[in-house]
This record gives C-alpha cells, sequence and structure tokens, in this order.
C-alpha cells in the first residue's frame, strides 16, 4: 500500500513539473499540491513563506490545502506564536516530524487537539526551506491521517518526496515575485544534455554509466553541472527546465 502511494509520485515528474514550470500562478500551485495530497495519500498540504517582500510572520505567502475555517481560527487564535511546528521548523535545517515535538504545554494541547478536531491530520512532516536569497525562508508541511505504525513505517520513504517537492515548491513561489532564474542553452554540453535524457526516460546514474560508457561519478558530474546550468534545485527540476527548453525530448 505504502508503495504504492509513493510510485504514484513518478507520475508528477514529467507532465505535472513540466505544466507548473511552464504556467507559475498561486492557483496553479494549489492544484499542483492538491495533486500530492491525492497520489501520495496525504491529508493536507501548506507552503508557508513570511520572508517574501511586504510578508510577515503574521501575515505569511500561503499556499494550502487546507479548510478555511481553520486557517481563520489559527490566524485569529495568534497560534503562530506557539506553534510548536513552526517555532522548530524556524530554525531547523532538518526535516521536522510532528511526532517528535513535545506536546505537554496546555495551550499546545489546546492547538493541536483543535487541529484533530479540523482534520488537519494525525501525522505531519515539515520540510526547512533556505534560499535563494539572503534570509529568505519557507516552510513546507505534509499530513497524514495514517496511524502510528504506517507513519513510522512510510516516513523515510516519504521524506525523500517531500523534500524534492518543498524546493521544487518554493522555486515556482518565487518566480511568482520575479526572481525567476535566467539561463544560457548554449552553455549546457551534449554530454550533459545526454544525461539528463537518460534521467528523463527513468535511469538510474549507474544505467546512464554504462549507456554512456562513463563511471557514476561523472554522470552525477554532467547532471550536477547541468542542474547549475539551469538554475534548478534538484535534478528533476533540471529535467523539467529542459524539457521545457526544448533541449530535452
Amino acid at each position: 500500500m505504502i508503495t504504492d502511494r509513493l510510485a504514484k509520485f513518478s507520475e508528477l515528474d514529467t507532465s505535472d513539473l513540466l505544466a507548473l514550470d511552464t504556467a507559475v500562478t498561486q492557483q496553479g500551485l494549489v492544484d499542483f499540491i492538491s495533486k500530492i495530497t491525492q497520489r501520495l495519500g496525504l491529508r493536507n498540504a501548506i507552503y508557508h513563506c513570511p520572508t517574501f517582500p511586504g510578508r510577515t510572520i503574521d501575515d505569511p505567502f500561503l499556499v494550502l490545502t487546507y479548510d478555511d475555517e481553520w486557517v481563520e481560527h489559527y490566524k485569529k487564535s495568534d497560534y503562530v506564536h506557539i506553534d510548536p511546528v513552526f517555532n522548530v521548523a524556524a530554525r531547523s535545517v532538518l526535516p521536522v516530524d510532528w511526532s517528535t515535538l513535545a506536546k505537554t504545554d496546555r495551550k499546545v494541547v489546546k492547538l493541536f487537539n483543535e487541529a484533530n478536531d479540523a482534520n488537519v491530520g494525525r501525522q505531519g512532516l515539515t520540510i526547512p526551506i533556505r534560499g535563494p536569497e539572503s534570509g529568505l525562508w519557507a516552510l513546507f508541511s505534509v499530513t497524514s491521517n495514517d496511524t502510528d505504525r504506517e507513519w513510522r513505517s512510510r516516513l523515510r520513504g516519504l521524506t525523500r518526496e517531500v523534500l524534492l517537492l518543498a524546493h521544487f515548491i518554493h522555486q515556482k513561489a518565487y518566480e511568482l515575485y520575479g526572481g525567476g532564474e535566467k539561463f544560457d542553452l548554449n552553455a549546457i554540453t551534449r554530454r550533459e544534455c545526454e544525461a539528463l535524457s537518460w534521467t528523463a526516460e527513468g535511469k538510474t546514474v549507474v544505467d546512464i554509466s554504462v549507456l554512456m560508457k562513463i563511471s557514476p561519478e561523472t554522470v552525477k558530474a554532467h547532471l550536477d553541472s547541468a542542474r547549475h546550468k539551469l538554475g534548478a534545485l534538484n535534478r528533476v527540476h533540471a529535467v523539467t527546465k529542459a524539457i521545457r527548453a526544448g533541449i530535452v525530448h
């Protein structure tokens, strides 16, 4: 069951990523994270950035699937200042599993009880994101109604997937504020294009090393170089940008 959920994410690697990369809108981001929650068997997802121009901790830029009623209640109750998810993740560089957070404070207990009543999700995972500008940071969280046992069994694999998604969504949100990067297609070499093309077909680094008759380390170097030149946050993002630019088919 869990493997099937994660396998469904592969469907997002090309068509959905490419669609969002082509037309970046806030509604497009909402639609995208809604697909993520459905395909990965999650309850909710939220991108939270209080550091875009004109935004604050009390009035962040949000893209989310939570019910509007819960969002308004959270804001009116000023929960951001007592929420351990926000307070821990905002100071962290590592993923935060909500089940590890201290929840003994009376106000925190009240917050989580109300969140459960609002069907936010019994389990949660938050990814802190930094950059690309100094002082710019955001949080991306997903929630689930998994049991404790189900959550523990899927957390490691889910974290890998959500890390990739978090940085991709952050890049798209950043572009909404005019921060998109430009790249020179001529700077990308033939071998880098070839490595990207094989990656787009689902080949692993080892597979590509055999097909290109080079070492796995050289394949990684080609992919990392292409990613840097394309201004991409990860390899899937690089492939998506390359497809959009027409250098990978």
